[in-house]
């Protein structure tokens, strides 16, 4: 894979990498499947950059490390984030991971796992883009008939690096004990 800049990234990213996870009964889940989330919980495990092109196939989760990793190597300033509707009952809110960088001045919005809004988007300051992702989420949520009450419970969070082969309990465990962002 050879990608000089965050366009080119893109443009392989959203040509190759399909959309699932990587369980650890070694078996890829597409989006799709009909085994898709019947046991999510219990088998999915964060690929390393190798599996994901190996595999060409991650979730969001995936996708964001992996983009980790390429930005920093090409000496971009970054931050990741998570978003998740946090209830104290199970719920079927989609949670997301995302990624920005610094270009020049701007801060851009790096998204390929969330097709709905795939791109690059370039925004003034970290707050203004955070607002506008967070509005993107909502429209997703929606679909999902969320109500006003499960709307105050979406919490941003911003986090660093996630080791490879966690867990999805893992994950989380990492991603909910990072830096809470106010994004509203």
């Amino acid at each position: 894979m050879k990608c000089n800049n965050p366009q080119e990234l893109l443009d392989f990213m959203s040509s190759n990498i399909n959309y699932g996870y990587l369980g650890k009964n070694g078996k890829l889940y597409r989006f799709g499947d009909k085994d898709f989330d019947k046991d999510w919980e219990n088998q999915y495990i964060l690929q390393n950059e190798q599996e994901l092109l190996e595999n060409l196939c991650g979730n969001c989760f995936d996708q964001v490390e992996f983009e980790r990793k390429w930005f920093l190597k090409h000496n971009y300033e970054i931050k990741t984030f998570f978003e998740i509707v946090k209830l104290n009952y199970k719920n079927v809110y989609p949670t997301h991971s995302f990624l920005i960088f610094k270009r020049d001045d701007k801060w851009c919005w790096f998204e390929n796992s969330d097709t709905d809004n795939r791109g690059i988007k370039e925004f003034d300051s970290i707050d203004e883009l955070l607002k506008y992702q967070y509005s993107k989420y909502l429209l997703l949520l929606e679909k999902y008939n969320i109500t006003n009450e499960e709307k105050e419970k979406i919490e941003l969070y911003e986090f660093d690096t996630v080791e490879e082969h966690s867990t999805s309990s893992e994950y989380l465990d990492h991603v909910l004990s990072s830096k809470k962002i106010n994004c509203k």
